[in-house]
């Protein structure tokens, strides 16, 4: 393997900016041989290293692969723009950041695919590696690119540049395709050979090299078949029994520069109970599963001695549904409040935290409270399973007011089926009355903090088959809010429209999008999660050269009896539930 480390040295870290990020000398880094090793692993977090570095999912995946005997487990990030500058300039191939070796020379790279933001990182970081960007075009001296998370439920825009993907929770995937690399070395076998062989005899892996898709005259997916015999049609998903089957992270990576998850990070629990019916990935992780008391509080007696950090993060897609959460949460605040170790808690809802408030008084950080109301209407909060009432929130609120709390942040979602003008007046409305409560406990206004995201109608959902509204109505949206909160203790921030626009285009995309993703990274399209580096002019460029219509995918209503370009992926829910589930949603939204 090429060691790359005195070039690093010498031509990189000197002309970047935040040099630190590219050094790779992390505290708990497990720095395994990769040049004694039988099978070499590097997974890849397409975006900059501030965000990956703290990745659970990329940490978790990290020790399953170094713990397995013979494999050597190195990470790499997105370089940003000022270091894939020079990189290309003097010739630096992507490297591993641990072993310094460079990225084209391991058997295996695997992609965290989280958003659609990420899809033209992974293209910069194929390229500067010297790997081809398409799996057509690779040879058998290439690495297997492999990719999971979030994308890989709807894969069908980023197939063309994957070998393979790993579809649902990765531990038990991840050690199959290993030892299946390993075997395929000893034996020296050919590189689509051992594609073809992950797609037939590991459930969760899908090879869409080996899977033809054809359309339709209207521009419909008209099928999507193997081409190969033994070939799944349906996709399986990977399922861990139970998460104490997932290695727990008793050392996570610390960074020697400022990350945006600087603690540790513990996930007590996978999955919701809860059926949100815009929720692509708490439709997705069932069943729940979660740790024992005991074990979260070893996980973390050990991670704040091996790290210093002095905030730990129970992490879950709804903490405060985690069975025994009062005991936790008490035995936390009982063993790490005398050593000054913070308790935070992200994901609460708020009929749950009612009773939990008062506990946390003086014992954990409270900067804001945040909670996700989605729609200002109880009408539409029905409709879309987010069962929680105005005054529900109102009395949360102000428990936190009386607890500490300074702010509070709450989340909105604009764009809802079924959404009307009064739907939106009710999200100022209920911002204002959440800014009241705190008048009963000191007199004051409260700062409410409200974050408004346009409806992204996703995959293996009951929205899958509705059409996101046109850029027209959020801008009306976005004008009627501002001039709502004029004066007002409320202050409202919102997503990017048309970076909501491409989420859904490429979300709901089928394979013929590929050539957008790779038309827009040609045209310079780089970071596009990032507020200051999207430019979506690069992307109108990409889908007039590729003729890709993007209303064709984002507000375009789908038949329910349409093909779907995810189909082949089990969603945990069948089509018909999903169906039965979206009736429901416009039954509701007729009802008193």
């Amino acid at each position: 393997m090429r060691n790359l480390s005195e070039t690093i040295s010498a031509r990189l870290l000197g002309r970047v900016r935040q040099p630190a990020q590219y050094v790779g000398l992390e505290t708990n880094a497990r720095r395994p041989d990769v040049d004694a090793a039988e099978v070499t692993v590097a997974l890849a977090y397409p975006d900059a290293y501030t965000l990956g570095i703290g990745h659970l999912g990329n940490q978790v995946l990290y020790n399953v692969a170094n713990d397995l005997p013979g494999v050597a487990c190195d990470r790499t990030y997105c370089p940003m723009p000022d270091a894939e500058e020079v990189m290309r300039a003097e010739k630096i191939p992507l490297f591993g950041w641990e072993s310094r070796r460079a990225l084209s020379d391991f058997d295996i790279i695997g992609f965290s695919l989280t958003n659609e933001g990420c899809a033209t990182n992974v293209l910069t970081m194929l390229d500067l590696a010297g790997i081809p960007l398409r799996s057509a075009d690779r040879s058998d001296d290439d690495p297997i690119i492999i990719a999971g998370d979030t994308m890989a439920d709807a894969p069908e825009p980023m197939a063309p540049f994957i070998d393979l993907f790993c579809i649902g929770d990765g531990e038990e995937t991840l050690t199959a395709l290993i030892e299946l690399v390993r075997q395929s070395n000893r034996n020296e076998a050919g590189r689509d050979e051992t594609i073809l062989q992950a797609g037939r005899t590991i459930p969760a892996v899908y090879a869409p090299c080996f899977y033809q898709p054809a359309y339709s005259d209207d521009g419909t997916l008209a099928a999507l078949e193997p081409t190969v015999a033994g070939l799944p049609r349906r996709i399986a998903r990977a399922r861990l029994a139970k998460l104490s089957d997932s290695p727990a992270i008793t050392a996570p990576l610390v960074p020697l520069s400022e990350s945006v998850h600087d603690r540790i990070t513990i996930e007590i629990m996978r999955g919701c109970p809860h059926g949100c019916r815009f929720c692509q990935v708490g439709g997705t992780r069932k069943p729940v599963r979660w740790r024992s008391v005991e074990e979260i509080l070893d996980i973390a007696r050990r991670a704040v001695d091996a790290t210093g950090y002095r905030e730990i993060s129970l992490l879950s897609l709804s903490t405060s549904d985690y069975p025994q959460f009062g005991e936790l949460i008490g035995r936390m605040n009982a063993e790490f409040t005398p050593r000054n170790v913070s308790i935070s808690l992200p994901s609460l809802r708020v009929d749950s935290q009612l009773a939990v408030i008062p506990k946390l008084t003086s014992k954990v950080r409270k900067g804001g409270l945040t909670i996700a109301a989605e729609a200002g209407s109880e009408r539409l909060r029905r409709a879309i399973r987010k069962n929680i009432t105005d005054e529900a929130m109102l009395d949360g609120v102000r428990a936190a007011w009386s607890a500490g709390f300074r702010s509070v942040k709450v989340y909105f979602l604009a764009g809802l089926p079924g959404e009307a003008e009064a739907d939106i007046d009710a999200i100022f409305s209920l911002c204002r009355r959440l800014s009241d409560t705190r008048r009963e406990v000191d007199g004051h206004r409260g700062n409410i903090n409200a974050a408004i995201s346009w409806l992204v109608p996703r995959p293996h959902t009951p929205m899958q088959f509705s059409a996101m509204r046109d850029a027209e109505y959020f801008w009306l949206v976005r004008n009627r809010l501002r001039g709502l909160a004029r004066r007002s203790p409320v202050q409202f921030k919102f997503h990017r429209i048309e970076r909501s626009i491409l989420e859904t285009v490429i979300a709901r995309g089928d394979r013929r999008v590929a050539d957008a993703i790779e038309a827009a990274w040609r045209n310079g399209a780089r970071f596009d999660a990032w507020s200051e580096h999207f430019d979506y002019e690069k992307w109108e460029r990409a889908f007039e050269q590729t003729g890709i219509d993007p209303d064709f995918y984002a507000h375009r209503e789908r038949p329910v009896d349409e093909l779907l370009p995810w189909d082949h992926i089990d969603s945990g829910r069948s089509r018909e539930t999903l169906q039965t589930e979206r009736e429901k949603m416009l039954e509701a939204l007729v009802s008193k």
